[in-house]
């Protein structure tokens, strides 16, 4: 009886806190978000956007391109559908690679404006899994934290100082 209470808390819980945060306060983290990965694509000099800290790993310009493939991919988590054929290119240079990757984060953001609080709660299929559109926000929010950890090592390797950290 003990585990059905505490399950049943942890549920109720867990929805209240959910229908506490606001599709305004998914905005604001997203666009927290947005400027820190911005402004470290920007930090980091064009002569060192085919940097490669190791052969396995992708070169800076490829990692930002990863960032705003992501994107576009989750772009169903916010309503959105994948746009077809999906905005990618291999460039290297500098401002073409910020211009797609600031396209990419206003694509998301667009999406993420015209939610509604029932709208975060509602459950979505995300990658064959069922979960409330919120959970599946934070996941993509978590992505875009590790893959922005990943860029600030590229950056620091190279001398260079990072977007400031933001985040929700």
């Amino acid at each position: 009886m003990k585990k059905l209470l505490t399950l049943l808390f942890s549920l109720f819980l867990g929805n209240a806190l959910f229908s506490q945060i606001s599709p305004a306060a998914a905005v604001k983290a997203w666009d927290n978000m947005t400027t820190m990965v911005v402004e470290t694509a920007k930090a980091m000099p064009a002569e060192h956007y085919s940097y490669k800290p190791t052969a396995e790993l992708r070169d800076f310009a490829e990692q930002m391109g990863h960032t705003t493939g992501a994107n576009y991919l989750f772009a169903s988590v916010v309503g959105l559908h994948t746009p077809d054929p999906m905005p990618t290119s291999e460039s290297k240079n500098k401002d073409q690679v910020i211009k797609e990757l600031q396209a990419s984060f206003a694509f998301i953001k667009g999406g993420m404006q015209k939610l509604t609080p029932t709208q975060l709660n509602e459950e979505i299929d995300f990658f064959g899994s069922k979960m409330p559109r919120l959970q599946a926000i934070l996941i993509m929010t978590s992505h875009l934290q590790r893959e922005q950890g990943k860029s600030t090592i590229y950056t620091r390797l190279k001398g260079i100082a990072p977007g400031g950290s933001a985040g929700w």
